[in-house]
Order: structure tokens, then sequence, then C-alpha cells
């Protein structure tokens, strides 16, 4: 076999995929990870002047199974186990596509999801990626008719959801999905009311962590948050009632916020009969004001689009950096929210970053974001291990 090789990216703007600026430098590539400059002969060298170089985008939020319409839930409980099968691989495609090179899938039925997730590993490891890195939490732990039920996470009582965590982590979950509260999707519960009581989630944080599995919250009303929080979860999803005290205490312990301020900003695109856009507005700025306190406390934020909901596209991660930014967040921290920050919430250190080491995966761009955030929906390239899967040949 012979030695490697290294393919260099010649004098791009790189973005380390920190908050620090970005500065002029080539980019080294071997085997499908980022090494020092001169860790090995050059192989192949392209030219990146007047080109920016960025990690690839993460989005810590997604539902793979779920097709954007107005009512998805209707639409998956109609289809077939081979629908849905498709309809995934499609939506990974897309995905990838976009420049977003990794994903958090939150809700999915377990074994479709972990399907996909090996089927597009293997893809990967062989150099003919079809969609993005998945994470992948299976079905949701939920009440009985709670929220998102339909995905067959239905759970009541400690005994029974400690098993429910140990039927994922013996399936091969990556992360234990949560819903605390109820949800917009699924008019029959309330985002202001917890589904679980302290017990039962006490049960479940601690089978999770027996497993070795972080936990991903769902959580709207503050209640849910701080049962969350008192539990240690990883992430917070959504967050939109959030107190100051309880994002004082996610500060504290390192637990990341996950917004998901896209759907938001889709929906309101849309014609809405008016009560649905009241409701669509009231829980927007509620979680606006939760991202800015966030912010100002020290939380971190974590960029997810909750893609597959009504309205939301798959491979849309940039809007949701551009509604972090409209916030009021500094560009920096909005860029960071789907690079390092979205990495360290997904406990995957060797992405969002071009550090050595890190995989290599990346987006190259035309310009710099930080003078123009819409520029990330436009990416020239985008390179998954090493392999370009996507190149604009302009």
């Amino acid at each position: 076999m012979s030695d490697p090789v290294a393919l260099v990216l010649r004098d791009g703007l790189v973005f380390d995929g920190t908050v620090a600026p970005p500065r002029v430098r080539d980019v080294w590539i071997v085997d499908g990870r980022i090494v020092a400059p001169g860790a090995a002969p050059v192989g192949r060298e392209e030219s990146a002047a007047r080109l920016v170089i960025g990690p690839g985008l993460i989005d810590a939020h997604v539902h793979l199974c779920l097709d954007e319409t107005p009512e998805p839930l209707i639409a998956f409980r109609a289809a077939s186990p081979q629908t849905l099968a498709a309809l995934m691989r499609a939506h990974a495609a897309r995905t990838l596509a976009a420049g977003v090179t990794t994903v958090r899938d939150l809700g999915a039925p377990t074994a479709l999801i972990l399907n996909l997730r090996d089927e597009v590993n293997t893809a990967i490891d062989r150099g003919a990626a079809i969609g993005p890195r998945i994470v992948a939490s299976g079905a949701p732990v939920t009440s009985p008719d709670g929220h998102v039920h339909e995905m067959g996470g239905a759970a009541r009582g400690s005994a029974e959801i400690r098993e429910a965590v140990r039927a994922r982590a013996a399936a091969g979950v990556d992360v234990i999905k949560v819903m605390a509260t109820g949800g917009g999707s699924s008019p029959q519960t309330d985002p202001r009311a917890c589904q679980f009581d302290d017990d039962e989630f006490a049960a479940l944080a601690d089978a999770a962590a027996t497993a070795g599995l972080p936990v991903a919250c769902h959580a709207h009303a503050d209640a849910g948050i701080a049962q969350a929080v008192r539990a240690g979860v990883r992430t917070i999803e959504h967050g939109s009632y959030a107190s100051e005290a309880s994002l004082r205490a996610m500060a504290v312990q390192g637990i990341a916020l996950v917004p998901t301020l896209a759907p938001a900003v889709a929906a309101l695109a849309q014609d809405l009969p008016p009560a649905r856009r009241a409701a669509v507005i009231e829980r927007f700025e509620a979680r606006q004001a939760a991202v800015c306190a966030a912010h100002r406390v020290g939380v971190p934020l974590a960029a997810g689009t909750d893609a597959g909901v009504a309205f939301t596209s798959h491979g849309s991660v940039a809007a949701e950096v551009i509604a972090l930014a409209r916030c009021g967040l500094p560009v920096e921290v909005a860029l960071a929210s789907a690079w390092h920050h979205a990495a360290h919430a997904l406990r995957r250190l060797d992405l969002g970053t071009l550090v050595p080491g890190a995989l290599a995966d990346l987006i190259v761009l035309d310009d710099d974001p930080r003078a123009d955030l819409r520029t990330l929906t436009r990416p020239r390239a985008v390179m998954v291990a090493g392999q370009w899967v996507w190149r604009d040949t302009r």
C-alpha cells in the first residue's frame, strides 16, 4: 500500500468553526481527515483563492420521515414503511446538497432511521455519500396519546419508561429523545403542560445514563425545561417559555438550547388561518426572547430546524442561522451554532471544525457569510470525508 498523500486547498479564507475570525490559509486533507500542513506529501492541489471554506453545516434537529406539508403527521400516518424509507432517503440527499453534512434526527420510527443511518455511513466510508452523517434517536419517548405518539414511542410509568430506553439502546440509537411537554403539531397535547412526573423523568434520565446515551428534551413550558435540567439532559429543544432561572441553570451545566426558529419563520410566510397565525406568532416571540436571554447568560446555542414539520424544508439550516442572527446574536455566534456549538451538543467534536484530526466535512462559499448569511444557502461545493459530493462548475 502506498503512503497517503494530501489534497491541499490553497489560500482559502478559512473558518475553524468557532467564533474566531477566519484567516487565509491552506487546508490539508488526508484519508478523510484534516491534518496539519506538511503532514503528508502533496498529492493534489486546488486553488481556493477568493473563496471561503467552512466546516460542513450541522442541523441538530430534523425529522427525515416528515414531508414539510401543512399537516405532516397526517401524511406520516398514511405512509407505508417502504414509502417512508424512500422519502427519508430523498430528504437526506436534498439535505446534503444544501451543505448540511451532519444531522441529528430526533423523531422517526426507530428501525427506519437506524437503517438509513447505517446505509449513509457505509456509503460515506466507500467515498460515495448519499446523505449527511446521521445521529439518531429513533422514536421519541412520549406519553400515551402524547406528542407524536404516532412514531411508536409511548410509555407510561417509570418501569415502562426504563424499558423503552433500554430497547432503544439495544437497537443502537445515538441519543434518547423525550417529549417533556406537549407540542404544536399534536393538537391533543398542551405545550404548556408536562407529560411526565418527576419520578418518570428521573427514571428516563437514569436509564439513559446507564446506557451511556445523552438525552435531547423537547420542552416548551418552563416546568418541563426545569424538570429536564434537574435530570441533566444534554439539550433542550425549543425552550419557548424558558425562565431566566432555568436558563442560568442550563448555563451552569453546559446544557445547550436548540431553539428551532425556522418553522415559525416558514409558517409566517404562509397564508395561515388567523388563530393558527396568532399561535405561531405568540410562541415565536417567546422563543426569540428565550434565545436572547440564553445568549446573555451563557447558554450554548445549537442550530436546529425541526425540518419536516409544517412548511419547514429539509436542508434549511441556513434559515435557522439567519433567524438566530435576527434575534440580535453576533453573526459569529450564529455561525458557530451550526458548526462547533452544534457538534458539541451532539458530542461529536470531530465535526463542525477544520482543525487537525477533524473529519474533512466542509463547504466552499463564494462570499464571506459574516457580510451576508444568505451565502450559506448557495454553497459552491460540499465535501464529506475528503470527497467532493457536489460542486458548482461555473
